[in-house]
């Protein structure tokens, strides 16, 4: 069966270590980032597509007594997220094995929900959002956070990245509403929304 092109980009899970690069932290500054974006202390978090927890580590560190979802669909980035909050001593974390479309979490369950670097990767983009207006408690946020269409030396290749105004259709056709943009560092944009 062919590949295709899409398909040929999708993170490739024994890269991980890259996702804990330096210049990848300095770029998306994940505290700064959060906070910036709305999220508080004792908000219940979901970091769906969480990787090795670039973004559920600072969240936890935030949160106090916030619950924490680290979603993904690679067992081994869920072992390395729980491998950190271990070794912080963080204990509000739950590592959950999602299947592509089903997050695994109850209906209302975060008061914020973060999808960072991972749109791009989707086929079914409404869908997925869909899945994560579920999810999303009401009054509940949600922040998107993607490449710049411009080539920044780091990500996808171009004609991969998703265009802010795009994202901000999607979220609005799924069902969130307040839709705003904010810049990320020099190489990535945030598109948040609300329930």
């Amino acid at each position: 069966m062919r590949k295709m092109p899409h398909e040929a980009h999708k993170f490739d899970v024994a890269k991980r270590k890259k996702l804990d690069d330096p210049e990848r932290v300095r770029l998306l500054t994940p505290r700064q980032t959060l906070l910036e974006l709305g999220y508080r202390e004792g908000a219940s978090f979901a970091d769906i597509g969480c990787g090795t927890g670039l973004f559920t580590i600072p969240a936890a560190e935030i949160s106090g007594a916030g619950r924490i979802y680290a979603v993904d669909v690679s067992p081994e980035m869920l072992r390395e997220v729980s491998e950190k909050s271990s070794a912080r001593g963080l204990n509000n974390i739950e590592t959950v094995h999602s299947s592509g479309y089903d997050f695994r979490l109850a209906d209302l369950t975060a008061d914020f929900i973060l999808i960072c670097a991972v749109l791009h990767e989707i086929d079914d983009k409404p869908r997925f959002l869909g899945e994560a207006l579920r999810i999303c408690g009401q009054g509940g946020k949600i922040a998107v956070i993607e490449f710049n269409e411009s080539d920044a030396g780091c990500g996808p290749p171009p004609d991969m990245r998703l265009p802010a105004g795009q994202v901000k259709e999607l979220l609005k056709g799924v069902g969130f509403t307040g839709i705003e943009e904010t810049p990320v560092g020099a190489a990535f944009y945030a598109v948040t929304g609300v329930r």
